[in-house]
């Protein structure tokens, strides 16, 4: 029992230390260049952390732009209805991307260069 206590304050001593310092980086406004310069990373680090920690619902968004979406809206606000799927119009000239059906990425110089089984799915690339 003897042996244990010493390497158990030294534990408690360095969890202290270690509290300390978060709370030293969250919550102290910087004065000097480097102190918001590492505060920054850390509360950027410490919030990925705990959104890795916490379990997310199964009905998270999947795609980047539901994630921005869902960043924006207040907390209380419904979800938006997802926007329809454009589809480019024929009469536009300029380069278009399109994913085969492997899922492999191929680009074409005009719409009429992207095989007719893929021309719904064509977008049209901006400038």
């Amino acid at each position: 029992m003897r042996r244990l206590v010493k390497p158990l304050f030294w534990i408690l001593i360095f969890v202290l230390l270690l509290v300390g310092l978060d709370q030293f980086l969250v919550r102290t406004p910087p004065v000097h260049p480097a102190h918001a310069a590492l505060s920054e990373f850390y509360r950027d680090f410490r919030s990925r952390l705990f959104s890795v920690i916490v379990i997310q619902e199964s009905n998270a968004p999947q795609t980047v732009e539901a994630v921005i979406e869902k960043k924006r809206q207040p907390a209380g606000a419904a979800a938006p209805a997802p926007a329809p799927a454009k589809t480019p119009a024929p009469q536009s000239s300029g380069r278009f991307v399109y994913a085969d059906a492997q899922g492999v990425l191929q680009f074409a110089d005009s719409l009429e260069e992207v095989p007719k089984e893929y021309r719904g799915s064509a977008e049209p690339l901006g400038e």
